[in-house]
């Protein structure tokens, strides 16, 4: 996490993927399944966890309340496992170690997270204000999440594709996660045909993912609550086009649809009932409703070998009739040492359909992006890059007056420079933003070097930054110290601490803590 996010960020080669730790129950099970699908003569067997533990402090309004705050301490662990059986068919030839891909493949793959808050934080009582323990318990309060898990099976046959499980997919600027099945089908015209059916993902199961609870639901169920405490089941249903096969042009089309089955649909929600708003708390059964249907599209053209790469992507929302997402830029590479993107976006909020958010009026936010990047020899990369945000108001001053449109800007630039070397990396951001709210700039400095023959990663960052608006202003002042060691093959420890200095709080000491294994073997005649 924050620590591979700092070795990313300066440049620096790190030390492999994080490591990750052995989980014999789970790996025999796994084993178990490949041995049952075909003759898995070697198949590869990657078992991993990656062991996260913070510290911090946040402020919340006090007990007492009128503008009093109270410091509350969080201390946070965080466990996740990942599971993967790979090359589960043999080879096809006798004289070969590995099966080729394009013979076709079959693999599984698995991935979990528990997670807990020691601290206070999640203590805090309920009736004061700003409590957060209910806001953490209606959304997090199992901290299992089963991230993905699913049978995958590439090029089988040479020409089919397929998932079955938990997965999650994208489409263009369309993104989901679901419990059940997809296919892909390639046909000799260079298109792909794709089709997928499932239980959308609900942040209330007892695996569930809070990630994908529908916007305008948080906190609570899908729509459908039994009284019982059950919760209605959602399909999913989508079909797709995408080009395949072609150098010059990638293209896709997608269709996706959830809805919640009444009551008396059939046996999915049978039974459950929902509330009527009525002041005796009276319920009704529950009734059939959409709360998703999209269509996406999704075009990139690379060009003379991708040194000119128009691309877009857009997102329809087929329930309020309206664009929801768009983008759309050039990608070009004026040489091998230069090169200049830019992009337009163009986003607006997205709700369940059941949600009476739908019925506010919604600006979009538009940005408008051009970055340039060089590198200038010897070692140095250089970037530069700006941004105009976009913000629409509708505006009347009595009833009778035409509507008119105001607008109101925001601008945003920043510059990097990186310098690297073998084991050597050092960089520098400088950025500011002003316009609509308010004014923003600051900066930061980087640097790591390797040591123990390329065993330990030692990291330094400091950074600053002040801020103002009309009503308030402020600065902040942090430093950072981290390191990243090699303990053994496949075993990273990785340690940061920060201290920030601001107007408001005299310390904000953050610690973090990382350990992580990842390993792999390979099973059977080969």
């Amino acid at each position: 996490m924050e620590g591979d996010q700092r070795q990313a960020r300066i440049g620096c080669a790190p030390l492999g993927p994080p490591r990750r730790a052995r989980a014999p129950a789970i790996a025999s099970l796994i084993l178990a399944l490949g041995a049952g699908i075909g003759r898995a003569e070697a198949a590869e067997v990657r078992v991993g966890s990656r062991t996260i533990g913070e510290g911090y402090v946040v402020m919340a309004p006090a007990a007492s309340g009128e503008g009093e705050v109270r410091l509350l301490r969080r201390r946070r662990l965080v466990q996740y496992v990942n599971l993967g059986v790979y090359e589960l068919l043999p080879p096809k030839q006798a004289d070969q170690w590995r099966r080729e891909p394009k013979d076709g493949q079959i693999e599984v793959v698995a991935s979990m997270r528990v997670r807990h808050d020691f601290g206070d934080f999640r203590r805090f009582a309920s009736s004061a204000p700003g409590a957060s323990g209910p806001l953490l318990q209606s959304l997090d309060g199992r901290q299992v999440d089963l991230l993905y898990g699913y049978v995958q099976g590439r090029e089988i046959g040479g020409f089919f594709d397929f998932r079955a499980g938990r997965q999650f997919e994208t489409s263009g600027l369309d993104w989901f996660a679901f419990d059940g099945g997809w296919a892909r089908v390639d046909t000799p015209a260079n298109l792909s045909i794709e089709a997928f059916g499932g239980l959308a993902v609900n942040g209330n199961d007892v695996f569930g993912w809070p990630t994908w609870q529908l916007d305008g639901t948080a906190g609570t169920p899908q729509p459908g609550l039994g009284r019982d405490m059950d919760i209605a089941r959602s399909p999913m249903l989508g079909a797709a086009l995408a080009s395949s096969g072609l150098r010059r042009v990638h293209a896709r089309v997608a269709y996706r649809r959830t809805f919640t089955p009444g009551a008396d649909t059939g046996a999915l929600n049978r039974g459950l009932v929902e509330p009527t708003g009525e002041a005796d708390g009276s319920a009704q059964p529950l009734t059939t409703a959409v709360d998703q249907e999209f269509v996406s599209a999704q075009l990139d053209l690379p060009l003379f070998d991708g040194v000119f790469t128009p691309f877009a992507a857009a997102r329809y929302n087929l329930g309020t009739s309206r664009l929801d997402d768009l983008s759309a830029g050039l990608d070009l590479a004026v040489s091998d040492r230069h090169r200049v993107r830019a992009q337009y976006l163009r986003t607006i909020p997205s709700f369940d359909l059941d949600s009476i958010f739908n019925l506010f009026a919604l600006q979009p936010l538009e940005d408008v992006r051009l970055s340039y990047q060089v590198r200038a020899g010897g070692g140095w990369t250089l970037q530069g890059r700006g941004r105009v945000r976009v913000f629409r108001s509708e505006l009347a001053e009595d009833e009778a007056a035409a509507r008119t449109r105001a607008l109101a800007l925001g601008w945003g630039a920043s510059l990097s420079a990186l310098w690297r070397r073998h084991r050597f990396a050092a960089r520098v951001d400088g950025f500011a933003q002003g316009g609509e709210g308010g004014t923003v700039a600051g900066g930061s400095l980087d640097g790591q070097v390797r040591v123990a023959h390329d065993r330990v990663g030692l990291d330094l960052r400091t950074y600053a930054s002040g801020y103002g608006d009309e009503t308030r202003q402020g600065w902040a002042v942090a430093v950072q110290a981290g390191a990243d060691a090699q303990v053994w093959r496949g075993v990273h420890v990785t340690l940061l601490a920060e201290e920030m200095v601001t107007p408001y709080l005299r310390h904000a000491f953050r610690g973090l803590a990382m350990l992580g294994f990842d390993w792999s073997m390979r099973g059977g005649g080969r």
